[in-house]
């Protein structure tokens, strides 16, 4: 991983994002790009005065997190535009692998009508993004990934791989049982022979596939989705969850999937999101 991007708004809750991108690119001898986009229907005087502000504010921080973190090549733009276009036109320009995005602001209504920005970015974008929302305090120490067998969740596996090689990679598959809600906690039998049918199912799919070598042997839990994922995330103490995203409406085809989309809503860490 040699290009980064970070997407600034310039707030507090974007600098732990900045702070993240200055890490990785570090860690990786990369270089990073900082870009802050200025809403391109403002005045032009108030325009012009937000691009100085910009500009200046991201040297500061260049100079600061530079400092801390070792000597690294920090690119300062600022664009005027909408954000999304910007972003995604810096990206395909200087050859991005990554975009790192900080948390947006919460607007439930609005969001439920378009979406948040980050989502709606995610979901046009040909690389990896990672959402930043945690302190920073090193490289990260444990990534979880779902697994449901398909192609972008293996490239999720190997996303989070080059971006954390020191991480150790859980992974957890979901395995629906019919009728699981009408069943005691201590119904262990009869949820086992849709564990087993599921436990063929991977072997399978692990014989065809090759994962990470920091990847452990994957768990199956009995449940849905967010159920299985949300067990292994407070059992595991990831400080990272990996996503493979692949939406199957012929509607949109640049949907994410219900399940990735409540995911980046409710951010219980840092989350990548790869599409395949």
């Amino acid at each position: 991983m040699k290009k980064l991007l970070v997407a600034s708004d310039l707030s507090e809750r974007s600098e732990r994002a900045v702070q993240r991108a200055v890490q990785l690119a570090s860690a990786h001898g990369a270089a990073l790009t900082a870009l802050s986009v200025v809403d391109n229907d403002l005045p032009a005087d108030m325009a012009e005065a937000h691009e100085r502000s910009a500009a200046a504010s991201l040297g500061q921080l260049k100079g600061r997190l530079s400092q801390a973190d070792g000597p690294i090549e920090i690119d300062i733009r600022v664009e005027r535009g909408d954000p999304l276009t910007q972003i995604h036109a810096v990206a395909a320009e200087i050859g991005a692998e990554l975009i790192v995005l900080g948390v947006h602001r919460q607007r439930p209504w609005m969001d439920l009508l378009v979406g948040s920005t980050m989502e709606r970015l995610v979901r046009g974008a040909s690389q990896p993004v990672l959402l930043a929302s945690d302190p920073v305090n090193g490289p990260y120490a444990r990534a979880l990934c779902g697994l449901d067998l398909s192609p972008s969740c293996l490239a999720a596996l190997w996303a989070v791989s080059r971006l954390a090689p020191e991480a150790a990679i859980e992974t957890v598959h979901a395995v629906q049982v019919p009728f699981r809600g009408l069943l005691s906690s201590n119904d262990v039998e009869e949820a086992s022979p849709f564990l087993a049918e599921a436990r063929s199912r991977m072997d399978a799919w692990l014989a065809d596939v090759s994962l990470p070598q920091q990847c452990v042997a994957p768990r199956l839990l009995a449940g849905g989705r967010a159920q299985a994922l949300g067990q292994a995330f407070q059992e595991s103490g990831a400080d990272l969850i990996a996503i493979g995203a692949h939406g199957r409406s012929s509607v949109s085809p640049n949907a994410l999937g219900s399940f990735t989309e409540e995911l980046l809503r409710r951010r219980p860490c840092d989350i990548l999101v790869v599409r395949a």
